[in-house]
């Protein structure tokens, strides 16, 4: 059965680096990464003499759309293994995943948490610093808490999900769910603000299984 893997999360939280880590070997060098296409493309426009930042900017969110779009098709018409990295934050952005479950896909969720909005926006100032992706504060803050909500809302939908904080040098796993349930969780009391405050609906489910434990 073929699988698709979504790596998402805070801005500066990892995706890039450390995702690939997470998934299978065979599946890293075809993550698709809409925002470093973005970068790649909007520097290709301007190269080729479009000198309006903003009209670069659109040509090459188009061509990044069209581009996910086709390989999710293909992906799903040649019924073969699909890894993507992104934010979730609206509705519509939910569709991809849906497909996929539609299509008979194993679909698995990894997800990589910050402290807070602060940590995010120090992680891609020092990664636009370094020639990375810049993103403006406002995004940060709407990525940080939109991502959050819509996992919490959705982390059903998937047969597997891992949520790891990875605000400090080591990462740490906090729960790994499976349809729905979790199976392996740091004690919730251990469990940071950040997680206890915005993923509610998964929190309740991991003192649930603690009092099963105990009963």
């Amino acid at each position: 059965m073929p699988v698709l893997i979504i790596i998402t999360g805070s801005n500066g939280a990892g995706k890039s680096s450390i995702g690939p880590d997470y998934i299978p070997s065979k599946l890293r060098d075809s993550i698709f990464d809409g925002d470093k296409l973005f970068m790649e493309k909007k520097s290709e426009i301007w190269a080729s003499g479009v000198r309006s930042h903003k009209e670069c900017r659109n040509q090459a969110f188009e061509i990044v759309v069209e581009t996910f779009e086709k390989l999710v098709e293909d992906s799903i018409n040649n019924n073969t293994d699909f890894v993507y990295e992104g934010h979730f934050t609206n509705e519509a952005t939910w569709d991809v995943p849906k497909k996929f479950k539609a299509a008979g896909y194993k679909i698995h969720l990894i997800f990589f948490g910050l402290t807070d909005t602060a940590l995010s926006e120090t992680r891609v100032i020092g990664r636009a610093n370094e020639g990375g992706h810049y993103v403006d504060p406002f995004t940060v803050q709407s990525n940080f808490y939109g991502n959050l909500e819509k996992v919490d809302k959705y982390y059903s939908l998937f047969d597997s999900v891992r949520i790891f904080d990875t605000s400090g040098i080591e990462h740490i796993e906090l729960v790994k769910l499976k349809d729905g349930v979790p199976y392996s969780a740091i004690p919730s009391k251990e469990l940071p603000n950040w997680f206890t405050e915005n993923l509610k609906e998964i929190c309740k489910g991991i003192i649930d299984a603690e009092g099963n434990d105990v009963a």
